[in-house]
């Protein structure tokens, strides 16, 4: 029969004839409205020789029943561009073992569109090789809600080719049967997604694996959700390949009230938002103590940190070495003196801070220790709740005290000793008239609000500092700066970081993620004193 003849008789003769007589050539010219007139159970008489032969014309024209009367091994046989012109409702009728016969390839050949209306059933079927053979748009395109445990288990990249909206549509039974190395590779925007509901039900395996990785990308209310028995096994808090705080619990934290720990966490899961330095900072946490010692009355917290000696010239080099990191740290190393402006004093500098600007390599030996007061009443989720103190603020303020904010203004930590802050520590040669004076650098003890915090050679002034004659460390804002968390602790309001908190940060070492640049293009600038 010729071409013509073929797709010119009526659907009755058309439905007698024994189509698996027809030569390769016949079946490639039948439209696609000749197809579709054929019985349903015709296409099962065609060989694998003549399926293999099919274009997208002909498939396009397969009913949803001609494709469920199929063999695996038909399927199996269809090109993939074949595959490829079969209709929606066509696609619909390809049962489980249709679905696994088809090829990577085949796969491959769907659009976007074909492959995410596979039903939950088809997309159950797809084996672990089809699955990580899927580009990137075909497997976005299926309802992970739909995939197996085996399945999830078996992605080869772990969940991070999975798209932010497949991860939110991953349920609670999902989630829990995930091994913790698959939650810990989970991207950025996923790892934001996922719900409170679903972080409760964690393990507490899984839950160190996420933080371990990913902490930088939960925000506090999502840490605020683990339980302290989510949170037993979490040490290592921070990103993959970027800032990771390593904390040791002391003794003392197992009388602390519920939420501390995750307010611990969150306090570093914040820090390590900011910056991105690829440094382990080693850190024992205490309740009502600090290295052993009682958290002095009166203060919402406390730190003690390991330091080593540094001579100006190798701190120099180091700052300059972090120049091309960010704009505020051009600007920083920009501004020290070619000489050293203390005339011979010597540098202390904290291991961690160290380690941040390549003086120190890595090292698991502890950079110091951080103890929220037990005597003080705390809000732990960043709420601001009348009477309470925030004390995510609080340890922040201790964890960056480890991490070197800390300044000595040759007196502080003894005679003719300063620190790499106090490089930034500017006043006026005139500060009855600031105006009329000139900003100079602040290397010598003065009373009263008159120091401030520069990375500019003294303009702008980003931050007053405390008297270096008082008892507040030397280091923090003064009340000036209001509820910062780098100051004092207020009852009643947060204390999240600030832009000005991350220059300073970024002006001792570490260097700003892109959210930390965008918040230091923040900070507030201040009139000179």
């Amino acid at each position: 029969m010729t071409t013509g003849q073929l797709n010119g008789i009526s659907q009755a003769s058309l439905q007698s004839l024994d189509i698996s007589a027809l030569s390769t050539g016949q079946l490639q010219s039948l439209t696609s409205a000749t197809v579709g007139n054929l019985a349903f159970y015709q296409p099962r008489w065609l060989s694998k020789t003549q399926v293999a032969a099919l274009t997208a014309t002909q498939t396009s024209g397969l009913s949803r029943a001609a494709v469920a009367q199929l063999t695996d091994e038909q399927v199996g046989s269809l090109s993939a561009a074949a595959v490829a012109g079969l209709s929606q409702a066509g696609i619909a009728g390809l049962g489980k073992s249709q679905i696994r016969a088809l090829s990577v390839a085949a796969l491959n050949s769907l659009s976007a569109t074909q492959i995410g209306g596979f039903s939950s059933e088809q997309a159950k079927a797809l084996t672990s090789s089809q699955l990580n053979g899927l580009n990137q748009a075909n497997l976005n395109a299926l309802d992970a809600g739909d995939f197996t445990t085996a399945q999830l288990q078996g992605l080869s990249g772990g969940l991070t080719n999975l798209s932010t909206s497949q991860v939110s549509q991953l349920s609670q039974v999902q989630l829990v049967a995930l091994d913790p190395s698959q939650l810990g590779s989970l991207g950025g925007g996923s790892v934001s997604a996922l719900s409170t509901q679903h972080l409760a039900q964690l393990s507490a395996q899984q839950t160190a694996s996420l933080l371990a990785n990913q902490a930088n990308s939960l925000s506090v209310a999502q840490i605020s959700s683990f339980s302290d028995k989510q949170l037993s096994t979490t040490t290592v808090v921070g990103a993959a390949n970027g800032l990771q705080f390593n904390l040791s619990w002391g003794s003392s934290t197992a009388n602390a009230p519920a939420g501390f720990r995750s307010a611990v966490v969150a306090a570093a899961a914040g820090l390590s938002n900011q910056f991105g330095n690829t440094t382990v900072v080693n850190i024992q946490v205490g309740y009502g103590e600090v290295a052993g010692s009682p958290v002095s009355p009166g203060a919402a917290a406390q730190s003690v940190s390991y330091a080593r000696g540094v001579s100006y010239s190798a701190l120099a080099t180091a700052i300059l070495g972090y120049a091309g990191n960010s704009a505020v740290q051009g600007t920083a190393a920009a501004s020290l003196s070619g000489s050293d402006p203390t005339s011979g004093g010597s540098f202390a500098i904290t291991t961690a801070e160290a380690k941040a600007l390549g003086i120190n390599g890595a090292s698991a030996n502890l950079d110091g220790y951080i103890g929220l007061s037990s005597a003080i009443p705390f809000e732990f989720n960043q709420n601001a709740v009348a009477g309470k103190y925030d004390a995510i603020g609080a340890i922040q303020h201790e964890f960056s005290e480890v991490m070197g904010r800390l300044s000595s203004v040759g007196a502080g930590l003894g005679p003719n000793v300063y620190t790499p802050l106090d490089l930034f520590r500017y006043t006026s040669t005139n500060n009855a008239d600031p105006s009329a004076g000139t900003p100079i650098r602040a290397l010598t003890q003065q009373s009263g609000n008159v120091q401030y915090f520069s990375i500019n050679s003294g303009n702008p002034n980003l931050g007053g500092f405390n008297s270096s004659t008082g008892a507040a460390d030397y280091g923090d804002w003064n009340a000036t700066m209001g509820t910062d968390p780098f100051g004092f602790s207020f009852s009643g309001v947060t204390e999240p970081l600030s832009g000005n908190d991350v220059v300073v940060m970024a002006a001792l070492g570490w260097n700003p993620t892109a959210q930390g640049v965008t918040h230091a293009q923040a900070a507030a600038t201040y009139a000179l004193v």
